[in-house]
């Protein structure tokens, strides 16, 4: 896979189990994972035994996750947060105020890998990247002398590290180190 430009409204949504989201799958390897969930009710999550989580908020006005335990509720507030936890912590999702989409990076507890990072105009990515995902504003870009100017809703994957060069910032994004 060379650098692929996808458009999340192409991809097809799989109905979660418990009828209360969906996921859109954006890649599927060994090492890690990476989808979209839109979330539409209060739900309880899925348990992935022997991974971590990583989870961005793509837009809606946040998500609350509830342990069944005694430990603290996590909270995707506004655009930008992120959140990890184990994959077998079981939780129910609460959105706050309407639906959201949270971005999804699993990959296993055991091994370095992928993370999400959030890249804002004061806070660029400081090497290369797997992924860029838009969050609010148009990003003008450059990667491998070709300039593409993304916004919420385009993301762009490679099996293979790239650099990105911002040449006009929007306002927040989420990249893939």
């Amino acid at each position: 896979m060379t650098l692929c430009h996808i458009r999340l409204n192409s991809l097809p949504g799989t109905l979660w189990k418990n009828g209360a989201g969906i996921t859109r799958l954006l890649i599927e390897r060994p090492e890690w994972r990476l989808s979209v969930a839109t979330i539409s009710r209060v739900a309880p999550f899925s348990s992935f035994p022997g991974l971590f989580r990583q989870m961005g908020l793509l837009a809606g006005n946040g998500v609350r996750l509830l342990p069944t335990s005694d430990t603290l509720p996590l909270v995707l507030g506004q655009l930008g947060d992120l959140i990890q936890f184990d994959g077998t912590l079981p939780l129910t999702g609460m959105p706050l105020d309407g639906p959201v989409e949270v971005l999804n990076l699993m990959r296993p507890v055991d091994r370095n890998g992928p993370n999400l990072i959030t890249i804002t105009p004061g806070n660029p990515p400081a090497g290369s990247l797997r992924g860029f995902i838009p969050v609010t504003g148009e990003w003008n870009v450059l990667t491998h002398q070709q300039h593409d100017t993304l916004a919420y809703g385009d993301v762009f994957l490679s099996e293979l590290p790239f650099k990105l060069t911002i040449l006009k910032p929007g306002q927040i994004a989420y990249g893939i180190s």
